[in-house]
């Protein structure tokens, strides 16, 4: 236990910046923005989603904001606070990435595999905690960073609308989803396990390969443009795709939500059900064991 600690204590420190610094920027920049639409300085303005405070000019809209209920108000707060998020959730997720291309990568380029390997620590034991990290730890990293970003979003909400008398102050507190936080947590670590093929895929290339970046995205191009030019069809670029999109929006997935929210901690059991899940882990083994294998063998001179 005291090792697999040491271990997660030098990941951290090592990849500071993607792991804590990041999602802390993220909410920060976000928080700023939030604030300044409140103060009516700047809007958001996309596509599919608008942030201004011009929408509560209309009285419509005051009325049904007066009228909703209190599971109408937790709805919609859900809703908002997930969009809000997304930016966070990505951060980790290529933050991930990165550190799932780089930590096996980096201590061969500078022979620190040497010293580590000198260590009473096996080398599976060594893979399986950096891999722990990335499924588990890092998804927890983000939580404080985003329950800030809620927070400030929320209290600069309710602080305009009480002053603009459209809503009480306490109109998004009363409605405030403090149990999701559980769904969240739970959520990020079965999107980590939904993606650990392709976490698994790319520490595989950083254990054995000069040029993990190469190697990592030209197999995968290589199998869809096979399979789109000899079969035309796309399976496996939809398999992949996928496993890089919310697993409860997957098209695999057994259950439609018709509203933008956090899976349902009960949707975990439907996950664990399906094949296409379990046949991502079994993937993910093999390229586990194939590291640990490369990391094995590593001759220290495998990078130039």
């Amino acid at each position: 236990m005291n090792a697999l600690k040491a271990i997660i204590r030098r990941e951290l420190q090592e990849h500071k910046w993607g792991f804590v610094y990041l999602p802390w920027i993220v909410a920060a920049f976000m928080s700023l923005v939030i604030v300044m639409v409140y103060l009516g300085l700047t809007e958001v303005n996309t596509e599919n989603f608008k942030f201004s405070t011009e929408v509560f000019a209309d009285p419509e809209t005051v009325q049904g904001m007066n009228e909703a209920t209190l599971d109408q108000r937790k709805a919609g707060i859900r809703a908002g606070l997930l969009v809000l998020g997304f930016p966070l959730v990505i951060a980790l997720g290529f933050a991930i990435l990165a550190y799932s291309l780089s930590t096996f990568f980096d201590e061969r380029k500078d022979k620190s595999i040497i010293f580590w390997r000198s260590l009473p620590v096996s080398d599976s034991f060594t893979v399986l905690s950096k891999l722990s990290v990335a499924l588990f730890v890092a998804p927890l990293l983000v939580i404080p960073a985003l329950l800030f970003l809620h927070l400030v979003s929320v209290t600069a909400g309710s602080i305009f609308f009480a002053v603009s008398d459209i809503v009480p102050f306490t109109w998004a507190w009363q409605a405030y989803p403090w149990l999701d936080w559980i769904r969240v947590i739970f959520s990020l670590w079965m999107q980590a396990l939904w993606s650990f093929p392709v976490i698994a895929w790319i520490m595989l290339t950083g254990a054995y390969a000069r040029k993990p970046v190469v190697t990592a995205i030209l197999p995968p191009v290589v199998i869809v443009l096979v399979e789109g030019v000899s079969l035309s069809s796309s399976v496996f670029y939809d398999s992949l795709i996928d496993r890089l999109t919310p697993w409860s929006r997957s098209s695999s997935f057994p259950k439609e939500y018709e509203t933008l929210q956090v899976a349902e901690i009960s949707d975990v059991p439907l996950l664990l059900g399906m094949n296409e899940f379990w046949i991502g882990i079994g993937l993910g083994a093999i390229f586990v064991f194939l590291t640990i294998y490369f990391r094995s063998k590593s001759d220290y001179a495998s990078v130039e």
